[in-house]
């Protein structure tokens, strides 16, 4: 590997990093970074580890790319998912070099990231995403955090938990997240509802048993599905996704159609679960329960649905502001990719006296994770 390996150097300000890292990044978007006193290097972008090409030349890249800098890790930094080719990799590494390692959660790392990048080490960061493993069993990926020093976290706010039946098939069939919104809700199965979905009466009922079961159905508190389920409902999602985030991408594109005037309120449940505050969806997807009726107008109901989305991050954050210090909030995660949802959640907390802290390195996605792993391992 030679210097057109080298990607980014950020500068880090503050204390010194306390252990020189290697840390591995996550396995979508995937970069690795080189951590040391005040500085964090990451390679170029290697991309999704999606084929044994991939995955090798991510090993060659995260082999080399110590000596190519010069410098020796002392410790190895890895997503916290075992099953990760990124995690796998690290965690040879870690027993071929007899070099402890770290585990550091998906959001945690982007909230680090997200932090580091605007010149601080702590502090509140919204990261909404599509997946990532909590720790808890769950899927993470609507998660308010309160990065703290010494390397840790607080989580403060999510979205409710619903099945996603089918785990990943469910992620390249939006028409199966939908199926565990409306169980969640008490929403009935009708044959007109699921002939509207293009579903057939018999695989919905066997995803309603997987849901019902908790068999092959893991719970996701993940933003990124919710934009699914709702382009789903909408009709603006393919049977079967080709791309990564296709769903939310046109749901953004039919509100962008959307001609002005009124926008309608699409409604929402707030509770506190345990010193955690959760933001429930089910009512909204009660109030598009019709779907004859919402398809008639789908621009108007993807603008009201980013409305939404952009109040409820708002609760989130009045929630985290009451209870850590300052008047400043970081956004992480692909879903801030989404230039309506980013730009009218900004709008709303600067209004409200909120400094918003945004990615100026990195993107938002993926490609951030070595740097923020880099850090928290480091701290």
């Amino acid at each position: 590997m030679n210097q057109e390996g080298i990607g980014t150097t950020l500068e880090l300000t503050g204390e010194r990093l306390r252990h020189a890292v290697l840390a591995m990044g996550a396995d979508m978007k995937n970069a690795v970074a080189m951590g040391y006193d005040r500085h964090v290097v990451l390679s170029s972008l290697l991309g999704p580890l999606d084929t044994p090409e991939a995955v090798e030349r991510f090993e060659q890249v995260a082999s080399g790319f110590p000596k190519l800098l010069g410098r020796s890790p002392d410790r190895i930094a890895f997503d916290l998912h075992p099953d990760m080719q990124s995690s796998r990799f690290g965690r040879k590494l870690s027993q071929a070099g007899k070099l402890p390692f770290v585990e550091v959660q998906h959001h945690h790392a982007h909230a680090a990231a997200c932090l580091a990048e605007n010149g601080v080490r702590e502090g509140l960061v919204l990261v909404m995403d599509g997946t990532g493993w909590g720790g808890d069993g769950t899927i993470w990926g609507a998660e308010l955090l309160e990065v703290q020093e010494g390397g840790t976290f607080r989580r403060l706010a999510t979205f409710s938990p619903v099945p996603l039946p089918g785990g990943d098939a469910a992620v390249r069939r939006p028409a199966r997240q939908l199926i565990g919104r409306w169980i969640q809700a008490g929403i009935e199965l009708t044959d007109e509802r699921l002939m509207r979905l293009g579903g057939a009466r018999d695989e919905a009922e066997v995803w309603e048993q997987q849901c019902r079961r908790q068999v092959n159905a893991p719970l996701t508190h993940a933003a990124g599905r919710l934009f699914d389920s709702v382009s789903a409902l909408l009709g603006l999602a393919p049977r079967d996704i080709t791309s990564e985030g296709q769903p939310a991408i046109l749901l953004e594109g039919a509100a962008r159609e959307w001609s002005g005037g009124e926008i309608p309120v699409l409604p929402f449940d707030i509770q506190e679960v345990n010193s955690l505050l959760w933001i429930d969806w089910a009512p909204t997807f009660r109030k598009l329960s019709d779907l004859a009726e919402v398809r008639q107008n789908p621009f108007q109901w993807a603008m009201a649905f980013h409305a939404a989305v952009a109040r409820a991050a708002e609760v989130m954050i009045d929630y985290g502001l009451s209870k850590a210090p300052g008047r400043r909030v970081g956004l992480s995660g692909g879903v801030f990719l989404n230039q309506i949802l980013a730009e009218q959640l900004s709008r709303q907390l600067e209004c409200a006296g909120v400094a918003v802290l945004r990615h100026r390195v990195t993107p938002p996605g993926d490609g951030c994770i070595a740097l923020g792993q880099a850090v928290v391992a480091g701290s």
